[in-house]
């Protein structure tokens, strides 16, 4: 009997430890989720163009889809960085944009929304979209928007049942001049009865 109460005893403190670690676990998780919100402990990055010094995330470029709708193109750090949304405060008006990874190219995404005019200074905030905890910000203005060419523009809210046709055009025929140009002559087949 001894040694049925000594494995017992045995089992129930093994229990009680592994009951314990979890509730400090979840302890020390809920804790530094509340320091997180607070924004007590969480670097901001800046938020500039893209250039030779490699500081991501970055903006690529700005331009227009089809639609007139505005696309901001950003690069990111790595493919474990948080999915976000991008928010413009020109003035004193805020404009949401949703952002999407290019699966392509999972280190770059696009941000769509409202069209812009270039040139004023506009202070871009990246959000995450699971806790809207700001991951990034700085101040840029619209140097340029890129056009969308006709060719390859393709809607950014396409269904996926439409295909696209694009029609060929026609090339004028150049005929180039020569020193003597002489009618040449075809001969035709024979023909039967």
């Amino acid at each position: 009997m001894n040694r049925k109460s000594w494995i017992v005893g045995s089992i129930l403190f093994f229990i009680l430890i592994i009951l314990g670690i979890a509730a400090l676990r979840s302890f020390l998780a809920e804790r530094s989720n509340n320091s997180i919100n607070s924004g007590q402990s969480v670097p901001v990055r800046a938020l500039a163009y893209c250039n030779t010094e490699n500081i991501k995330p970055c903006v690529v470029s700005f331009g227009l889809d089809m639609d007139g709708n505005m696309l901001v193109n950003i690069l990111l750090p790595d493919l474990t960085y948080p999915g976000f949304y991008l928010q413009i405060m020109r003035g004193e008006v805020s404009v949401s944009y949703s952002c999407k990874r290019i699966a392509a190219t999972p280190n770059n995404a696009y941000c769509i929304g409202e069209k812009l005019p270039p040139g004023e200074s506009l202070h871009l905030m990246l959000f995450s979209t699971r806790d809207n905890l700001l991951l990034a910000e700085g101040e840029l203005s619209i140097i340029g928007l890129a056009f969308p060419t006709l060719e390859i523009a393709i809607s950014t809210d396409v269904p996926t049942d439409v295909s696209v046709t694009l029609e060929p055009t026609e090339t004028p025929d150049f005929i180039l001049p020569t020193k003597n140009t002489l009618p040449t002559q075809t001969k035709t087949p024979p023909s039967y009865p």
